[in-house]
């Protein structure tokens, strides 16, 4: 008998123990016996239906991948001794559905069908003879009143042997409870193993999926974050060259941060004007834009504002190159006179920055409509689109940052979903703005800003859409120096491991040992109490997450050329198979 069919078998027993039960009851009530029994009855009669129903919820969970057809499923379940179930077809299936689990799977399936027939055997219900004995009386009862020649009445010697061995059985039931009991935890306990069995074997197949990924995807991704990484760049920088006002101190940049993994980078930039009290700043204060490509876009004229190493021209430059583009010549030989190829001018109109128009000047104009210019930096220029999407806090209202969210004392804690999504979220903005002018130290939890959305949208905070905030210094380092410092990623370790727990390191017993010391000493102790903590991840969030957080502690100590790579390897990809881990257990 094949494994499949075992399955099958076992299925169809449920139903026979259940009809013998109440068949038994039936008896027992006409012989004026249940209310002895009631309770035990009952009980014994809601466990066999308990697990009836969650072994064809593990035989569901089973078929189901195996078998395209729902109304198939169903059919297999109501009909356990069907052809269906014998089919070579639905065995192979089954075999590559649990791989090497099989035979154990098909091990706890045989000791629940062992324990079901002694659970039958236990009821007695394999004692034929006694049941035709106890169903007289119900077959008496049933006759009609008026039927003629009933039948002959038992020997006195009959009845009290029977009346002997329906009390027999009755003692049976009601003094080897603890024995049913026992066979009933068994079967509780092979339910229990098949489900855990079963999920533990979808779950390595859904891992081992993810985790065969190909080399060229890693490669794909670690070279869409390069792209995000030289156009933000480019973007601050052509920001940084484009205010051309003496109130440039006063501007400030607010990025949001995307995980991302298409090859079409657009940025959304919130740029605020945080003037003193004594400066007028009623012009403009606070512009949400878009950055990006212009497809389909016709910005206004004279309003690109373009940046390079170089010096700036003044005006509109037109350059003409002639292309020759030589007629082809006839195969047919005719005498003809051979017009001359003209000369087709290819025209470039490059605008390029005029003194006259700056950013600033740019961001007053409040009718602008859908593209309000350009700005730019060598070979990268990003149409500005105004949007309207974030509620601009009050001046007085602190700005809501990650620090505050993993704090105690913040009403509305994330769930761990949310929390592993902002993970994710982060080690990929790192990765994009690590040695960018956005990002000029490691990125930690006071950095992380949240704005809530424009009143249209009921003002909710959108947490998977976090902001970082950068001001426009004058002296920028650049990213050779920037890279040749002694960078590391302890930080954002700290932060995947905040997210881990939900918690702040500096409200964690291991860290509060230590005092808070000056920078120099404050890092060394945040560091101490991280490792430490650290040693805690696997058993919270899983060996994906505990492998991120040991990159950026030990491998991503020192930084090299290969850095991106890695981080996408050993950081970002498994932060994304614990993303996958929640979707798998949705489904």
């Amino acid at each position: 008998m094949s494994g499949i069919e075992i399955a099958g078998v076992l299925l169809a027993t449920f139903p026979l123990i259940i009809s013998g039960l109440e068949h038994w009851r039936d008896v027992a009530k006409v012989g004026g016996y249940l209310w002895r029994v009631r309770e035990g009855y009952k009980k014994c009669l809601r466990d066999v239906q308990l697990y009836e129903i969650v072994y064809k919820r593990n035989l569901q969970e089973l078929l189901m991948p195996m078998v395209a057809d729902e109304e198939e499923v169903k059919h297999l379940i109501e009909h356990p001794g069907s052809q269906e179930w014998r089919s070579p077809d639905m065995q192979n299936h089954l075999e590559g559905r649990l791989q090497e689990s099989y035979s154990l799977y098909m091990e706890i399936i045989s000791e629940m069908n062992r324990t079901a027939q002694e659970l039958s055997r236990e009821l007695s219900f394999d004692k034929t003879a006694l049941q035709d004995k106890l169903s007289l009386p119900v077959a008496t009862q049933q006759r009609r009143p008026g039927t003629p020649q009933p039948p002959a009445k038992p020997s006195r010697i009959a009845s009290v042997k029977l009346k002997l061995e329906y009390e027999a059985f009755r003692a049976k039931f009601s003094l080897r409870a603890s024995v049913r009991d026992e066979l009933f935890n068994r079967m509780n306990e092979c339910n229990q193993r098949l489900e855990k069995l079963l999920s533990t074997s979808d779950k390595i197949s859904i891992l081992q999926n993810a985790s065969r990924l190909p080399t060229k995807q890693h490669s794909t991704l670690e070279a869409v974050l390069k792209k995000a990484r030289k156009k933000s760049d480019l973007l601050f920088k052509a920001l940084n060259m484009a205010w051309g006002c003496s109130c440039q101190a006063y501007h400030l940049a607010n990025l949001r941060l995307k995980h991302h993994t298409l090859r079409e980078i657009c940025f959304e930039v919130i740029l605020t004007f945080v003037a003193p009290p004594t400066q007028d700043c009623s012009l403009w204060s606070w512009r949400e834009l878009q950055c990006g490509p212009g497809v389909g876009c016709s910005p206004p004229q004279q309003k690109l504002v373009k940046s390079s190493n170089g010096p700036q021209p003044t005006s509109c430059v037109v350059n003409i190159t002639t292309s020759l583009s030589p007629t082809p010549t006839s195969r047919k030989k005719k005498v003809a006179f051979t017009a001359s190829t003209p000369i087709v001018p290819k025209i470039e109109v490059q605008t390029v920055a005029d003194p006259r128009v700056k950013l600033c000047k740019l961001l007053e104009d409040q009718d602008c409509g859908k593209c309000m210019g350009i700005i730019g930096h060598d070979d990268e220029t990003y149409h500005l689109h105004p949007i309207r999407r974030w509620k601009r806090p009050n001046d007085d209202d602190c700005p809501l940052t990650l620090d505050c969210i993993l704090s105690s004392d913040f009403e509305r804690p994330l769930s761990r979903r949310q929390l592993y999504s902002m993970a994710l979220l982060l080690a990929s903005s790192v990765a994009q703005l690590q040695f960018t002018p956005w990002l000029r130290t490691g990125l930690t939890k006071k950095d992380v800003l949240f704005l809530p959305c424009d009143e249209e949208n009921d003002c909710i905070i959108p947490f998977g859409e976090p902001f970082i905030q950068q001001d426009f210094s004058l002296d920028l380092p650049s990213p050779v120096d920037a890279e040749t410092n002694d960078c590391n990623f302890y930080s954002l370790g700290i932060l995947l491991l905040e997210l881990c727990f939900g918690r702040r390191l500096e409200d964690h017993p291991l860290r509060r040992k230590h005092p808070v010391g000056d920078e120099q000493s404050r890092q060394t102790f945040d560091l101490m109490a991280a490792l430490k903590w650290s040693s805690s991840v696997q058993g919270e969030a899983g060996d994906d997450y505990a492998s991120a957080v040991k990159w950026c502690f030990m491998e991503g100590s020192s930084v090299n050329q290969s850095w991106r790579g890695e981080i996408v390897k050993y950081v970002i990809r498994p932060l994304e198979l614990c993303q996958g881990h929640f979707k798998a257990a949705a489904v």
